[in-house]
């Protein structure tokens, strides 16, 4: 086992006064705000016009079996870790599993990628940066936040960038499923990846982000299979759009999609960008090897995608707690380590478990 690990993929879950007290005044009476009842259910729901209501427990219970999720969604923001919101617990949490430092994105704030008011919508993730920001401060060397950004207006979505640039953001967080009139192969956004390049600011594709509404519908088990291929779509539209030719130091990380199914279909992109060459004549390498240079991927728990590790690319790997979700490997992700990583010699583990996280977000002044 490695001597430290670092986490490339953890959350928060945000305090339920946060959007009250930090968005503008104008979009206040609209933000979301904590209700304790709904649909004859009790407990903590977070309520936001536009949204439908949503129980903030399956962001804050980790290390909870799921036959008890049920009682313990009843118990609201009182029964999660408070490491959740609160930087001084959660350096405690870190510390008893066994994490060095982590990259962290919003909990919440992912359902609030497909609020149908713009403008409300920027605000809301620029509150959330903000708060971000000030959490982080408390761990500067441990604790690195990920910026929301709306991606529904280029111009606005540049400023928030400029300025989360400016405030040590280490990256920023994209919708995985945006709407059909702003994919990101579409020439409006060539301005904001250019500057993104230039930054250096490595762009994340998260599950559970799309602009048109929920991703999971009353079959969980179904939906929570497919949850990566709007992450792949998304990611495999901006090679074919030349965004990655024309961008070749912008870095996409598929994020929480894990990495099992990569091989299968980077050997299907790399075929169907051969047998449709001719139709893609703008593309001057075979999308495959694009996906190669620039993708990046994490996850958790995925013994298939561990054992192709060398058919994904070693250094393209970057594992992730999830900490404080209910699918973190929470309290025991040490356990999880060494069951995913059978087998797997030091020196790549050292590259997946922390090294790869570390040069990807430039963290190497900061962490040794």
């Amino acid at each position: 086992m490695v001597s430290q690990v670092l986490s490339a993929d953890s959350h928060v879950l945000e305090p339920p006064d946060l959007w009250t007290t930090r968005m503008q005044s104008k979009f206040r009476d609209r933000a979301p705000h904590l209700i304790h009842e709904y649909n004859g259910q009790t407990g903590d729901f977070l309520a936001c016009e536009g949204l439908r209501p949503f129980n903030p427990t399956s962001l804050g219970n980790a290390g909870i079996p799921p036959e008890e999720h049920e009682k313990f969604s009843r118990g609201g923001y009182a029964v999660c870790r408070p490491g959740s919101w609160d930087p001084v617990e959660r350096l405690k949490d870190m510390d008893f599993d066994g994490i060095g430092a982590e990259v962290f994105y919003c909990g919440y704030g992912m359902a609030l990628f497909s609020h149908p008011d713009d403008a409300f919508q920027r605000d809301a993730h620029r509150a959330y940066n903000d708060w971000a920001s000030d959490y982080a401060s408390y761990a500067p060397k441990r604790l690195f936040p990920i910026a929301n950004i709306s991606m529904t207006d280029p111009a606005e979505d540049l400023q928030e960038v400029h300025r989360v640039k400016k405030m040590g953001f280490r990256g920023i967080f994209i919708s995985n499923d945006p709407l059909p009139e702003r994919r990101y192969d579409n020439p409006m956004w060539e301005e904001f990846w250019t500057v993104v390049e230039e930054y250096d600011l490595p762009v994340n594709v998260h599950i559970l982000t799309r602009q048109g509404g929920p991703q999971v519908g009353p079959n969980p088990i179904v939906d929570g299979v497919v949850l990566p291929v709007p992450a792949f779509k998304t990611i495999a539209e901006m090679i074919t759009g030349t965004v990655l030719q024309r961008h070749p130091n912008l870095k996409l990380i598929s994020v929480e999609n894990d990495i099992g199914w990569i091989p299968n279909y980077l050997k299907r992109l790399e075929w169907y960008s051969w047998r449709f060459a001719p139709r893609f004549p703008q593309l001057k390498r075979n999308a495959a090897d694009y996906w190669r240079r620039q993708v990046y991927a994490t996850f958790q728990a995925d013994v298939p995608g561990v054992r192709c590790r060398d058919l994904i690319g070693v250094d393209k790997m970057m594992w992730g707690s999830d900490y404080p979700h209910f699918d973190s490997t929470f309290p025991k992700s040490r356990e999880a380590i060494a069951r995913n990583f059978v087998g797997v010699p030091e020196d790549e583990q050292e590259l997946i478990l922390g090294e790869n996280m570390v040069r990807v977000y430039n963290l190497q002044d900061t962490l040794a």
